[in-house]
């Protein structure tokens, strides 16, 4: 697809550290996205009741598991912006900056990494925090240099507002 000689790229998947406002747009998109919900239910026996009565507690909060980002340097070298490439060691810190706390932070609350707006565009928008976070080194140059890897991340939402079923329609 083309416009006046450009060529239009795909929409990618964009993060976002919601605290500092510092993003990061992915060079892969995730190959596939799993979202997982979970509702809980109490469980209670009635003696002498052929069955167990289920009494709603809560909806768990939305996960996003095993979106795995894809990063291969040779691929970065070949797109536009730096002279030397994207270095995709950066990537990296910025996921591992979204796992620990804000330097400066004293209150309870505060204490906590930061939130994380993931976009996919025209898929899915949440915020979040990051659950987990694995990172999978592929192929290390005979100079240590990592050439590529894969970061396998597990986000789950935070909601601060009571949801309906009805807003979900």
């Amino acid at each position: 697809m083309s416009f006046n000689g450009a060529i239009a790229r795909p929409p990618r998947c964009v993060l976002v550290n919601v605290t500092t406002g510092e993003s990061i747009e992915c060079l892969f998109n995730p190959t596939q996205l799993t979202e997982k919900l979970q509702v809980n239910w109490n469980r209670l026996a009635v003696p002498g009741l052929s069955h167990q009565v289920l009494q709603f507690q809560n909806t768990a909060n939305r996960q996003l598991t095993g979106v795995e980002f894809y990063l291969d340097r040779f691929f970065a070298a070949e797109q536009p912006g730096d002279p030397g490439g994207i270095d995709i060691l950066d990537f990296r810190a910025f996921l591992r900056a979204l796992t620990v706390p804000p330097q400066g932070t004293e209150t309870v609350a505060a204490t906590a990494p930061p939130r994380v707006l993931f976009i996919w565009p025209k898929v899915v928008t949440v915020e979040c925090v990051i659950a987990s976070v694995e990172f999978q080194f592929r192929q290390i140059g005979v100079d240590g240099t990592v050439l590529i890897y894969t970061a396998n991340v597990t986000f789950e939402e935070i909601l601060d507002a009571r949801v309906t079923s009805e807003e979900l329609r």
